[in-house]
């Protein structure tokens, strides 16, 4: 876990205000003194058939907020959904934009607060820092314990017209206020809770095994692996090992809940400064041509990537298998290193994720485009530590496949 010799500044940032505990929602009811009345929230039908959306307004509505509700959110939100939700958000004006759900409905409010201020389209604000100025302020709560994009400077859109996920990155988008209520998670379906475990454990692995860089602008977003998102990373990492198979297993486990929703914050804490890399660079197209997941496929992905890049990450490799496998601690760094992408293939056997990306619907003639696509996400593959050229990503997608 040491870093390479030579300049290392590096910068950190996250989300303006972070609440956190059992209970945590009812810190709702200060929005509107915060931030104003008018209050948006961008959510989707399974929050409000399950009670959850009607909390958040009567939380809401205590501190005499006056609220409008999009709940048309959708899994691996689109650039349409996006654009009927900002058109509802332009006409309402809202002070504040409450986002509720998992990711995709934070990145929706993230996208919708970008639309509040400034008219688009919103393909121009693709790529990194390439929002002007600062957006109407976001509240993310999520009910998910894994994406992190509650104090990520990140938005991802599935984009049709590019065949592949995009990502908006600026920290403008750092969420004003965190809320984080593990209450808000027992209601997570068993696939819910694994999918975004283990996305969490991939934004915590590849944050850890990030690149080392010693160039830090005052407006870079990613900054490579530093002191700081090591420590969250590997907080993240031990916790994921430790409760996720509670989680999924005993969805009413409390102490389970709580660590996994701390280890989700911690591993979003942790990319949102160090970066993600290959497995979400491969997982971009990999996702809008199955419409499957997000964190199930950065869950296939992940142990072919880590096996990849094990030689350059001995150390980081050894912390991981360790905490999957106490037995390790008497094993050699390297010894201990060779076994960490197996156990991670097997956790992720064991909360349900299937092996190989022929069970996500990928098809073997599909595997050059895909690399070929993934071969552009320059922002991540450039925080790798190992090079990959777009021939390296098919051999990746083919040991994967």
């Amino acid at each position: 876990m040491s870093f390479e010799d030579g300049n290392h500044v590096w910068g950190f940032s996250t989300a303006g205000r972070i609440f956190f505990g059992w209970g945590a929602a009812s810190v709702l009811r200060n929005v509107a003194q915060e931030f104003g009345p008018r209050v948006l929230i961008c959510t989707d039908q399974n929050m409000v058939k399950a009670g959850v959306c009607e909390t958040v307004v009567a939380q809401l509505a205590e501190g005499k907020a006056e609220v409008n509700i999009f709940d048309q959110g959708q899994p691996e939100v689109d650039r349409q959904t996006i654009e009927r939700a900002a058109a509802v958000a332009q006409a309402y004006a809202p002070d504040v934009v409450v986002g509720l759900g998992g990711g995709s409905n934070l990145d929706l409010s993230k996208a919708v607060a970008i639309l509040v201020k400034y008219p688009g389209p919103l393909p121009s604000f693709y790529g990194e820092n390439n929002i002007p100025g600062p957006i109407a302020p976001v509240v993310a709560v999520p009910t998910t314990a894994g994406t992190g994009s509650e104090v990520s400077p990140v938005a991802v859109v599935a984009d049709p017209e590019r065949a592949m996920k995009v990502g908006i990155a600026s920290r403008a988008l750092i969420p004003a206020w965190a809320i984080v209520d593990p209450a808000l998670t027992v209601s997570c379906p068993a696939s819910v809770t694994a999918h975004s475990g283990m996305d969490a454990l991939a934004h915590a692995i590849e944050s850890f095994c990030a690149k080392v860089r010693t160039d830090c602008s005052p407006h870079a977003i990613f900054v490579g692996k530093n002191p700081m998102s090591d420590i969250l990373a590997t907080k993240a990492i031990s916790a994921i090992a430790k409760f996720l198979p509670t989680a999924v297993a005993q969805p009413k486990d409390r102490a389970a809940r709580e660590e996994m929703a701390m280890a989700s914050l911690l591993a979003g804490m942790a990319f949102s400064a160090a970066g993600t890399a290959t497995v979400h660079a491969l997982q971009y197209p990999v996702g809008e041509a199955t419409h499957t997941p997000h964190g199930l496929g950065n869950a296939v992905l992940l142990p072919t990537v880590m096996k990849s890049i094990t030689s350059s990450r001995i150390p980081e490799m050894a912390f991981i298998a360790r905490s999957l496998d106490p037995a390790l601690n008497s094993k050699s760094d390297a010894d201990a290193a060779s076994q960490a992408a197996e156990l991670v293939e097997k956790l992720g056997a064991k909360v349900g994720i299937p092996k190989g990306l022929r069970a996500l619907g990928v098809k073997k003639e599909q595997l050059p485009q895909l690399s070929k696509m993934a071969s552009t996400v320059r922002r991540l593959l450039d925080n790798s530590p190992v090079p990959f050229d777009e021939s390296d990503l098919l051999r990746l997608l083919q040991e994967a496949f």
